[in-house]
């Protein structure tokens, strides 16, 4: 599942003003045998990592791939644990701004294991090969939320 995040603080409404998006961030939850899950981000000023479900109560939906197979949830899972430690991508940021805010699509290629949260996520779905925004190289999270392959169901 994906957690979409309506966020609190500056960058996150301006993410949501610029965008024309309620959502600000992207996180995917993991499955857990051993009791709850957790989430997997990519989130500015720190490493992809690992994050409580509890960090976004109240704040986020969640959204769910109904056409998943089970071979491609549990692939997407083992591809999300692999990214744990990648760099998060500044200047991707400034791009989206430049792309939202003026219509201009500029050139950029995206240095390895380095992600936003919602390219993170697009880039793990189309390796399992569920395309969530097509035509969109770089998706924000208000592409992610407009994907014709998720449905909400349900918030935390």
């Amino acid at each position: 599942d994906l957690i979409l995040v309506r966020g609190e603080g500056f960058i996150s409404e301006a993410i949501e003003e610029v965008t024309h998006s309620r959502y600000s961030h992207v996180a995917g939850y993991i499955d857990c045998s051993l009791g709850d899950g957790y989430l997997i981000e990519a989130e500015g000023f720190r490493r992809t990592g690992y994050a409580s479900i509890d960090k976004y109560k109240g704040m986020a939906d969640v959204y769910r791939c109904e056409t998943a197979t089970r071979e491609q949830l549990q692939k997407m899972q083992q591809l999300a644990k692999w990214r744990v430690g990648g760099r998060y991508d500044y200047p991707l940021l400034l791009w989206e701004f430049i792309r939202y805010a003026f219509g201009v699509i500029l050139p950029y290629r995206e240095p390895p294991n380095v992600r936003i949260c919602s390219v993170l996520w697009d880039k793990i779905y189309l390796d399992v090969g569920l395309i969530l925004c097509p035509m969109v190289q770089y998706p924000s999270p208000a592409d992610i939320s407009q994907s014709k392959l998720l449905c909400k169901i349900g918030s935390i």
